[in-house]
């Protein structure tokens, strides 16, 4: 019997749903959104998405959840599932209670166009103390779904048990099974599982690692076992009180100071095995210290996918640059830049660049800055080697959106002196956005243009990642 099976694992930044003064009888809820990008030479995508949310009047309680989960490789689909589920209880004393639960699923890849479950269920709160809770659930139900075999329905029996456990009072562990079983053929089930902590940053932000797997006790596929592992960095929101600690009250102390390093590392990535052959990585880092009069910095953005055993994906583009102020608004520097894409058949390209640039613009909100230079450059590129000199400009610009939130843009141009119809234009575009003193999100697109690639290559490649903060 093909089985499937998914383990997800990443970081989920944590905030409210609710409104800042929480209504106990109100909404509550969080959500989570993850994406990776990369089109032109390699073209891959992984998306994820999610959302829980619950209301409780009296002594009834309204659940709902959904996610959806969608990967994408050179054209071809390699993950793509929804789900959700809609449940209804009614409490009957402190510990039990009775509802009603819907759940839907729809998994291609797994042969299941749809399955719909309909289960009355009966729930017992074995444990309900304020830092453990345990809860678990039994009831029979009925299921429609349309798989490989055609449309039909089922008796089946759904069992459910869910764990949380706060360690500290700024961490928390969460677990919970889930079985769906057909009753006159238990063989054919649905088991999922999930286990994560939830660690609090600041105020009503946290950041949550989990672990999904989901396995099916019948064929569904052409294989007997589909496997798919992701990683990347997500956002969401968590209802909490918001007065002492909240994100505003923390970043109106935010002074990034002289001498302090600031470190960006970002994650993201995908593997499956079995119905689809894939397997992609994003990874970066950046490193920037601006002294008195002075400024460093270094970084890497990296991309590598396969799909089927062939590459799919292979990027590496890293930079470092020192400058020191001069008179004026004028500063002046050298960097160096090196650039991979085996798609593109760029074996390496090394460029080396004394600059000078001004500050056209420098506000407590904006900082606007051009800066240019010769350049010296050597690469391989389409198995043949070539080294000329060269003009680079830049331009470099952020703007503080609200408190905590800035917009920053990157533009630069490289090209050939003895061939002006050469060269290679880079932006970037990115928001960052502030969760405490030492963490931030941000949110990155990056693309490059090639005005002469090698043969049968196309001109740009575009990349959107998703990074988390770190500041030392």
């Amino acid at each position: 019997m093909p089985a499937f099976r998914i383990f997800w694992l990443g970081g989920l930044l944590i905030s409210p749903l609710a409104a800042e003064k929480r209504d106990p009888d109100g909404w509550q809820g969080s959500w989570n959104v993850g994406l990776t990008l990369a089109t032109g030479n390699s073209a891959s995508l992984r998306a994820t998405a999610g959302l829980d949310v619950t209301r409780t009047l009296g002594p009834w309680e309204s659940l709902a959840a959904a996610s959806v989960l969608y990967g994408e490789d050179d054209g071809v689909s390699s993950n793509e599932r929804l789900e959700g589920s809609l449940q209804l209880n009614r409490r009957f004393g402190r510990r039990v209670y009775a509802g009603l639960t819907s759940e839907f699923l729809y998994d291609p890849l797994a042969g299941i166009d749809w399955r719909f479950a309909v289960t009355p269920l009966l729930g017992w709160r074995a444990v309900d103390e304020e830092r453990l809770k345990l809860i678990l659930e039994a009831g029979p139900g009925y299921t429609w779904e349309d798989r490989d075999a055609g449309p039909r329905g089922y008796s089946s029996v759904r069992l459910h048990e869910r764990l949380s456990f706060q360690v500290t009072e700024e961490a928390r562990i969460f677990q919970s099974l889930t079985a769906l079983l057909e009753a006159e053929d238990p063989g054919n089930f649905i088991l999922t599982a999930e286990a994560g902590v939830e660690s609090k940053l600041a105020g009503r932000w946290s950041l949550r690692v989990a672990g999904k797997a989901v396995y099916y006790g019948e064929a569904q596929g052409s294989r007997d076992e589909d496997l798919l592992v992701t990683a990347g960095f997500g956002y969401n929101h968590f209802p909490e009180s918001h007065e002492e600690g909240s994100p505003e009250s923390t970043l109106g102390g935010l002074e990034l100071g002289e001498g302090r390093w600031i470190i960006t590392a970002l994650l993201g990535g995908s593997y499956s095995r079995g119905n689809s052959e894939a397997r992609s990585i994003n990874t970066g880092l950046k490193l920037k210290r601006e002294g008195e009069g002075d400024e460093f910095a270094a970084g890497f953005l990296g991309s590598y996918g396969e799909r089927k055993g062939e590459i799919s994906a292979e990027t590496l583009a890293a930079d470092a640059h020192y400058q020191r102020d001069l008179r004026n608004k004028w500063f002046a520097g050298l960097r160096g830049d090196f650039d991979h894409d085996a798609p593109a058949e760029v074996e390496w390209r090394i460029a080396v660049t004394p600059y000078a640039g001004w500050r056209l613009l420098e506000t407590e909100r904006s900082k606007l800055t051009i800066e240019g230079g010769p350049s010296f450059v050597t690469e391989q590129q389409g198995g043949r080697e070539n080294m000329f000199s060269g003009a680079y400009a830049g331009v470099k610009g952020e703007h503080k959106l609200v408190a905590g939130t800035r917009l920053f843009v990157e533009l630069s141009w490289l090209g050939e002196t003895a061939d002006w119809k050469s060269y290679l234009l880079t932006s970037e575009v990115g928001i960052d956005h502030a969760l405490s003193d030492k963490l931030s999100l941000q949110v990155i697109g990056r693309n490059t243009y090639d005005s002469t690639p090698a043969s049968g290559r196309e001109r740009h490649d575009f990349q959107v990642v998703s990074a988390l903060g770190v500041t030392f």
